[in-house]
């Protein structure tokens, strides 16, 4: 549903100018405001490098492999292999977060 209203440009760049520095658009910023509820930031999103999301998918698929592997042979599983593939991935995972630390810092 569409409401409209009467405001000047000044007005009007004011208030998108407003719903923009809290990190909502207009309407939410209209919308909180008539309803009475205080209007807080959005948090933003941090920006996250696509190198790093891959070699996390690649984890994870490592991960889901492993899991399948162990609950479909387990009578077969090797719990030294799984435990040895484990530490390899949390190995890497911490290279990840080094990584990811220090060009946050930046």
């Amino acid at each position: 549903m569409w409401v409209k209203l009467r405001t000047t440009p000044e007005q009007r760049a004011a208030w998108y100018a407003k719903a923009e520095a809290k990190g909502v658009n207009f309407s939410e910023l209209a919308r909180q405001a008539l309803d009475g509820i205080t209007v807080r930031r959005r948090a933003q999103l941090r920006r996250i490098d696509p190198a790093l999301l891959r070699q996390l998918a690649r984890l994870g698929n490592n991960l889901n492999q492993l899991a399948r592997w162990a609950n479909r042979d387990q009578r077969q599983a090797n719990s030294f292999a799984i435990t040895a593939q484990l530490v390899s991935i949390e190995r890497e995972l911490a290279k990840l977060r080094k990584a990811y630390e220090v060009r946050d810092a930046d």
